[in-house]
């Protein structure tokens, strides 16, 4: 399965038109929905996915990688519980390994540092 077809799959499964997911979703038209359900058509873009997943009442991971995803992530709520990290610190350094200039990446670790002082001073 791919996402198209998760996308209509949830919205079918819900008993939504692609009108009512495009108003809900505040996109202009229902064809753009109809872009989303259609093999080799467009997917939601990055900011529009959780708002796309959360009016289809699943997870944008739940759209993009299918039932697999869920369990991968309670494998890996597993995993980050037992090293005594949280699963947003995960989503952080996933994020920092985006940045591809070695500038932001100082500038980054270096609020990262600042806030972490911050942090320790309210102990």
């Amino acid at each position: 399965m791919t996402i198209h077809s998760r996308i209509k799959q949830r919205r079918e499964a819900l008993g939504m038109s692609m009108q009512t997911l495009a108003d809900l979703v505040g996109v202009s038209a229902w064809q753009t929905v109809q872009q989303w359900e259609k093999e080799g058509g467009t997917a939601p873009k990055r900011e529009r996915l959780a708002k796309v997943a959360s009016v289809l009442q699943t997870t944008p991971e739940e759209l993009l990688l299918g039932t697999q995803s869920t369990a991968m992530a309670e494998h890996i709520g597993g995993l980050t519980s037992s090293l005594g990290i949280s699963l947003e610190a995960l989503r952080v350094a996933k994020a920092f390994d985006r940045i591809r200039s070695e500038e932001q990446r100082s500038a980054v670790l270096a609020q990262m540092r600042a806030f972490g002082v911050w942090l320790e001073k309210d102990d």
